[in-house]
């Protein structure tokens, strides 16, 4: 495996925070598969950090579904649009490199968690204007696909108060932008969604309601609320938990990954890549 990581100021000066990073993980080929879609990993942690958890764990399980795969370390304790750029230039950097990173053409797939979540479900419809502002095709940023987990979605009742305060600074207006069943649209890219009833911090009212907004624009989705988890639970396993802090029920989470790249995939086979 190759593996490497830059800064976004290296890929843009005008980013000049040295916190700002983009990792890269490229799978070897074999005798089986050469080429691979693309998978880039944006972690929760309420916009003011970004948790390890659910960084390079996340990308190690996709590389094993057989993707290549990507990790964002983005802007935190700034408003929009900080790290909505950040992620639109990492974006368009691997979209303008998918021959060295052995990615198929156009298959980029952005799996995000918690306020990750949110960035990565909001940026499926502010790509658009996003592109404008650093200046490449639309096109290129749009996602493949979108994995939202346990994302927060919601910016009224419901939400996770301190996500929406770091990202919309009480912005009234912003907060009506950010919300995503609310601005979603039939052109929305297909989305898996997941989470679990007693998600004690973002209530899982935000993953069913942005389903049933897909489900009427007629966007293709799949949902899955599983049983028990509790926030933060990653890809549950001994990579970021202890084994004592996973419950057998929590174990039934893990099939997440693999579903979500079915998901991916058989989207991918339909298009005849």
């Amino acid at each position: 495996m190759v593996y490497k990581k830059i800064l976004l100021k290296e890929i843009d000066p005008r980013f000049t925070d040295e916190s700002l990073s983009l990792s890269i993980y490229i799978s070897d080929s074999n005798e089986a598969v050469n080429k691979r879609p693309g998978m880039l990993v944006c972690p929760g942690g309420g916009y003011a950090h970004c948790s390890p958890r659910e960084s390079e764990p996340v990308a190690f399980r996709f590389l094993s579904e057989g993707f290549n795969c990507f990790i964002l370390n983005y802007s935190v304790k700034k408003k929009y649009p900080a790290p909505y750029l950040d992620l639109a230039l990492a974006v368009s950097y691997i979209r303008n490199h998918e021959e060295e990173f052995n990615l198929f053409p156009n298959s980029l797939s952005i799996v995000g968690f918690s306020a990750g979540g949110h960035l990565v479900d909001s940026f499926g419809f502010l790509y658009p204007e996003l592109a404008k502002e650093i200046g490449v095709n639309e096109e290129l940023l749009r996602p493949f696909s979108i994995v939202s987990c346990y994302a927060v979605t919601l910016m009224g009742m419901k939400t996770h108060g301190g996500t929406r305060d770091v990202i919309c600074e009480g912005d009234i207006e912003l907060e009506k932008k950010l919300d995503v069943p609310s601005n979603v649209t039939n052109l929305y890219p297909p989305t898996f969604i997941w989470t679990t009833k007693d998600d004690g911090a973002v209530p899982y009212v935000n993953s069913t309601l942005f389903a049933e907004k897909l489900k009427e624009l007629g966007v293709k989705h799949e949902l899955y609320v599983f049983e028990s988890g509790w926030h933060g639970s990653s890809v549950c396993n001994r990579s970021c938990y202890k084994k004592e802090d996973i419950t057998e029920k929590m174990k039934d989470i893990r099939d997440w990954a693999s579903l979500a790249a079915d998901f991916i995939f058989d989207l991918f086979d339909s298009q005849s890549h």
